[in-house]
């Protein structure tokens, strides 16, 4: 009797640790570790400066142009799209802070501020392997709804908001 309970407490032990395996391995993301929040704004400059105040930095980063690049072609809801976007990155001890002005052309940064104003759009995390990223992505319920890159790298966005509350975006970058 002795030998049968300890024998079932091992047995669960086990079945528990390969439960724990499974869960961990199904994860869509593997690196835990969020690398930016990105938060759309109508207005860079002020935002930017009120970012700027807000972290005690003396100076604003540079804000710069994210338009089509032609090694990574810029798709929304699956069309090839012009969209553009002024970007500033206040970078902190442990998270980039991403500011997003939608400029020109169809976008989920435009969609975003049309329909919920100014606010957090995504999180991001970094990953290599960006189409099996993808693809688990969407076998998981959560669609891409904008794709594009620039000559190292690339992003895609991944449409979590009916699940996760937000878009989570995927970011590589090319070594």
């Amino acid at each position: 009797m002795k030998r049968s309970v300890i024998a079932i407490i091992i047995v669960s032990f086990l079945l528990f640790g390969l439960t724990m395996e499974k869960q961990e391995s199904s994860a869509l993301i593997s690196d835990k570790e969020m690398v930016q929040v990105g938060i759309i704004v109508k207005d860079i400059e002020k935002s930017a400066r009120q970012w700027a105040a807000f972290l005690g930095n003396e100076e604003i980063p540079e804000i710069i142009l994210a338009a089509r690049s032609e090694l990574n072609p810029t798709t929304y809801n699956g069309s090839l799209t012009d969209a553009s976007a002024r970007l500033c990155f206040f970078q902190l001890e442990n998270i980039t802070v991403e500011l997003i002005e939608p400029v020109g052309g169809p976008s989920t940064w435009q969609e975003f501020l049309d329909t919920k104003g100014e606010g957090i759009h995504h999180i991001a995390f970094n990953i290599k392997g960006m189409k099996s990223y993808v693809k688990a992505f969407e076998e998981n319920g959560i669609p891409m709804v904008q794709h594009g890159g620039w000559d190292t790298g690339e992003y895609s966005y991944m449409d979590g908001s009916s699940s996760l509350a937000l878009i989570i975006e995927l970011l590589e970058h090319y070594e």
